[in-house]
């Protein structure tokens, strides 16, 4: 019966059905704030599917429709189910394949374009079909957690496939028009769509606090490694020294029971042995000569020197392959020297020490006897300490160099070397995107810093700095900052979480003179999609080839490093074909001329506009000619930096 009434529509069963959708709806509408593969929308879209099928039907109960739309929805439940499983792709197509056959079987019956001879009980086998294709794709990969899709279908497919079985067997012998099935089971039968919402937002809430747990331990792992290795320098300009405490930070870092670590000699092509601390069994074939002693057997390692390529580790050193072996019994490459304790090694890994491309070491952790092996996480905690021990490493290196100078000349020359080693060498390039960027700092040494970093194939994240302070301290602070979004931009999760886990890592550990301002956008390469957030930082500059405008995005923030609860925000926006986006530090619009005019964010936007024709890489090279112009003879008084980004789409 059409509904006509108000006394219809609350004796109708629409009611129920659409408290239900609405209740689901809320969920997934708070969950597309924390998804960023796209799950929620989905569910979105079945949710709003079935509110307005009810909806359509409570007004027009025509059965057909209601039988042809029930086709779709278990298709559709399948398709969620099924699609995130590339093996069971030719099963989700074969299933769908059965549903738009029957749809469209029952379609030209029921609308009388020809007759079909099939009874009505037969079609009603289609949902019966989906029910054991979701299940039989649950049992076959329910244990594949890989990503956060397959995590959610792997806790929910299960109750899911219940209820639309249930909803299938009451369909089948009830009869969709049945008051008890339309009253009590489609509605109840929704009720999925509010469990895998719930069950969904417990996998995200339990993702970021795992994700912040280990974020944090691998910046604390970060502080311990800085603490010790400054330590050491205060006291000492022994290279085995600083090596030495490295190599122990690493080896309480990652749960070893030893390790090691060698020096690549370049004029003699080998490697030597200069940290070795706790029990670090040989991985390779010791002498035949030498006798299988604690003591000597330590004494060689200490010593050991080995030609680039000979043994495992010459072999990373001349590779500058990464070495990752949980158990060494099944590996080939190692050698058994004996079943002495001391000499048992069972778990074993080793990565390159490398400044940009040159390899400058190697460093290596070992496990002994029977105990745990390491993990995927002790090897990535590995890999940070070892390319944030390097840089250090080389740091220190330059420190001894530039010992022989004075006091501030030795000072400003140190950070000038640790800036040349964290500021990107090149910028990539994309087809669909350009990047350029300049920077000049005011007085020797610059307190900016900027780079972009490539997460995944599709998306980069550009930052720009400015840490306040001068000199050694303020450039190991952009070497904290640096390490750290090198460690946490490779993440699903927005922009802003990202300065969050920034903040939280610097906080506590710098002083407060030396605090940092920073901006951060995440680009997709392929649509252009942009994310924007901001930690006391000038705002983003928009350049709008279709309006031919300048927009100013701003977000009011603190700076890092100032107050560890702060929870920064995001904006987000699109860039069109030729849009153009600027980062950029204070001492850009901030620079004054002879008579104590700033060059401001109008005339930085009036040039990109100007040059927008130009590649980036020419624009920052316009501005930077336009700023000099602009000064004059007046004297710079703050470091200029600027990251120019432009869409070809």
């Amino acid at each position: 019966m059409i509904i006509n009434s108000f006394s219809q529509v609350i004796l109708s069963p629409i009611l129920s059905k659409l408290a239900v959708l609405a209740c689901a709806g809320a969920v997934f509408l708070a969950l597309r704030k924390k998804d960023a593969e796209g799950q929620a929308r989905s569910f979105i879209v079945a949710v709003a599917f079935l509110a307005v099928r009810d909806v359509f039907l409570a007004v027009m109960p025509i059965p057909a429709v209601a039988f042809l739309s029930d086709v779709v929805y278990f298709g559709f439940v399948a398709f969620l189910v099924m699609a995130p499983y590339e093996g069971f792709r030719t099963w989700l197509v074969a299933t769908l394949a059965i549903n738009t056959a029957v749809f469209g079987l029952y379609a030209v019956r029921a609308f009388g374009v020809f007759a079909v001879f099939v009874p009505d009980s037969a079609f009603g086998i289609v949902f019966a079909v989906d029910v054991i294709a979701m299940a039989f794709s649950g049992i076959a990969n329910g244990r594949d957690n890989e990503d956060g899709s397959r995590r959610l279908v792997s806790k929910t497919w299960l109750p899911i496939s219940m209820i639309m079985a249930v909803y299938t067997v009451c369909y089948m012998t009830l009869g969709g028009e049945n008051a008890l099935f339309s009253r009590v089971v489609a509605p109840l039968s929704y009720g999925w769509l509010i469990m895998v919402g719930l069950i969904d937002l417990r996998i995200h809430d339990d993702e970021k606090l795992a994700a912040i747990s280990y974020y944090e331990e691998s910046i604390d792992s970060l502080y311990n490694l800085s603490f010790r290795v400054g330590t050491v320098l205060k006291g000492s300009f022994s290279t085995e020294d600083v090596l030495g405490s490295m190599n122990e930070v690493m080896i309480s870092e990652t749960g070893a029971d030893g390790g090691s670590i060698y020096l690549v000699d370049e004029f003699d092509d080998i490697i030597v042995a200069k940290a070795y601390s706790g029990t670090f069994p040989p991985p390779f074939a010791l002498p035949e000569s030498l006798p299988r002693k604690p003591a000597r057997v330590e004494s060689y390692m200490k010593h050991a020197q080995f030609r680039l390529g000979e043994t495992i580790l010459g072999d990373v050193a001349k590779t500058g392959k990464n070495i990752f072996a949980p158990d060494v019994s099944v590996d080939g490459r190692f050698a058994i020297n004996g079943d002495e304790e001391f000499l048992r090694l069972s778990s074993f890994m080793a990565v390159p020490l490398m400044v940009e491309d040159k390899i400058i070491g190697v460093s290596a952790m070992a496990k002994v006897g029977n105990g745990e092996p390491f993990g995927e996480a002790a090897f990535d905690r590995f890999k940070l300490l070892a390319n944030f021990g390097t840089l250090a490493v080389s740091n220190f290196f330059s420190f001894l160099e530039a010992n022989e100078r004075s006091g501030i000349e030795r000072s400003a020359g140190i950070a000038a070397e640790i800036q040349r080693t964290i500021i990107p060498k090149k910028l990539p390039q994309f087809p669909s995107l350009s990047i350029g960027a300049f920077t000049a700092p005011a007085r020797g040494v610059s307190g900016d810093y900027y780079d972009v970093i490539r997460t995944r194939e599709d998306r980069i994240v550009g930052v720009i700095g400015d840490v306040a302070g001068k000199g050694v301290q303020a450039a190991l602070i952009m070497v904290m900052i640096r390490s750290i979004l090198h460690l946490i931009t490779n993440t699903n999760k927005d922009i802003a979480t990202v300065l969050d886990w920034v903040n939280r890592g610097i906080t506590g550990k710098i002083d407060m003179d030396h605090y940092a301002t920073l901006g951060v956008v995440a680009v997709n390469i392929a649509t252009g999609e942009l994310e924007y957030a901001n930690a006391s930082h000038q705002p983003l500059l928009v350049y709008r080839r279709a309006t031919d405008t300048i927009e100013t995005i701003d977000i009011k923030s603190v700076p890092i490093g100032v107050e560890r609860a702060t929870e920064y925000q995001r904006k987000a926006l699109r860039l069109g074909d030729g849009d153009i986006a600027a980062l950029y530090t204070d001492g850009i619009v901030e620079a004054m001329n002879d008579q104590g005019k700033q060059f401001g964010r109008k005339s930085l936007g009036q040039v990109i506009a100007g040059h927008r024709d130009l590649a980036p890489k020419d624009i920052a090279g316009k501005i930077r000619a336009e700023l000099a112009s602009f000064i004059g003879g007046a004297r710079q008084h703050d470091d200029q930096t600027i990251l120019i980004f432009k869409m070809k789409l």
